[in-house]
């Protein structure tokens, strides 16, 4: 008996899947032999999908990526991105102000830190994260997911609630497991000091439940070499050209994981951008012969590479280390508003009574408080 494969029916909506399933049922319970239950069952489905022919359109590549989570979750304009980021700094201050106050520590005069001081902060660690994947000799691709997920992450949180230090641990190592390059918890934990198993265990599902559990992540990278292919079909002669583009490219999609490029433009977009900045004439050339005659075209992505090329300096520009420990200065004392308590008292000379800290410490839900400033 010849075994039929059966083609795939989980794009249907779930009242059609249903409805399919009750069909097949019947026609398998009722067959009066094992050879027409297959053959009917297949011509069933068969039927059923010419019938429904919108579920079999073709779909274009840009279809597939907007009907993926990254495009769907993930993807903003340049005022959604500052909304969410100024709602999940406003949630974490009303938050600490009431635990402060369950705490005693209401007339601590606290400053919170800003969106942007939060920012600043997690791409701080997002340079940490890329050092720790060279630690362990990581590939680019799941350097660039854990950078992702750390990115993600915190907006969805505050680093007022999570301190970056803490979470970039869990971010790589979920990272290098979704991306298939799995380390041992033993082996990740043996070249970090001060970092436990459980340390990182313990955040990993809140790190992956912050990311909606959408840990398929699609970078540059790719589209880099895809142009890279396409490029040398068309200028065969310019290989060595084209290669060095190719690998000065890479190097700049680097620099716009430190920025929010993923979340404003797509990954070709991103590359495209990427690779003009490293040879504008190269990519000029390109575009003029793959879309002759379409100046709109043209001009729309002239219009992107330039805005691509904007993100891709801010993320190459390094974040001074005054300002970082200044930041998590501050956070320090909104985690640990006994300690500030205490110095004020020092400052006034002794007068008053200082706030026993380690009584009264505040305590932030699923949140560890071991933050120090940046050493």
């Amino acid at each position: 008996m010849t075994k039929v494969r059966m083609p795939a029916v989980s794009h249907l909506s779930f009242g059609r899947r249903k409805k399919l399933d009750s069909e097949m049922s019947s026609v398998i319970f009722n067959a009066p032999n094992p050879i027409y239950c297959i053959q009917s069952t297949q011509h069933l489905i068969l039927a059923y999908c010419i019938h429904s022919s919108k579920f079999m359109a073709p779909k274009t590549d840009d279809d597939l990526y907007r009907q993926g989570s990254q495009y769907r979750l993930w993807s903003f304009t340049t005022t959604e991105l500052s909304s969410i980021r100024e709602k999940v700094n406003r949630r974490a201050i009303a938050k600490i102000k009431h635990e402060h106050a369950t705490n005693g520590f209401e007339h601590v005069p606290v400053e919170f830190l800003t969106v942007q001081e939060e920012l600043d902060l997690v791409l701080y660690y997002c340079g940490k994260l890329q050092d720790m994947s060279g630690l362990f000799k990581l590939p680019s691709h799941v350097k660039a997911t854990g950078i992702s997920y750390l990115k993600r992450f915190y907006l969805r949180h505050s680093v007022m609630e999570y301190h970056p230090k803490n979470i970039l641990h869990a971010c790589l190592f979920l990272a290098a497991k979704s991306e298939n390059h799995f380390i041992s918890i033993e082996s990740f934990t043996q070249l970090l000091a001060k970092v436990t198993q459980e340390s990182i265990l313990e955040l990993e599902f809140t790190v992956a439940q912050a990311l909606s559990f959408t840990l398929m992540v699609h970078h540059a990278f790719s589209p880099i070499h895809g142009y890279f292919l396409d490029i040398q079909s068309i200028f065969p002669s310019r290989i060595d050209e084209i290669g060095a583009a190719h690998d000065a490219a890479r190097r700049l999609a680097n620099d716009s994981l430190f920025s929010d490029a993923a979340f404003l433009f797509t990954p070709p977009q991103i590359a495209l951008g990427a690779l003009a900045m490293a040879n504008d004439s190269l990519v000029e050339q390109y575009l003029e012969i793959k879309f002759t005659n379409q100046p709109a075209t043209l001009e729309q992505l002239s219009n992107v590479i330039k805005n691509v090329r904007t993100y891709i300096e801010q993320g190459a520009q390094q974040l001074p280390k005054e300002r970082v420990v200044a930041i998590d200065k501050k956070l320090y004392f909104v985690t640990n508003p006994g300690k500030l308590n205490k110095r004020k008292v020092e400052d006034n000379n002794g007068t008053g009574s200082a706030v026993d800290s380690d009584a009264k410490r505040v305590k932030i839900d699923k949140t560890d408080d071991d933050s120090t400033p940046v050493p």
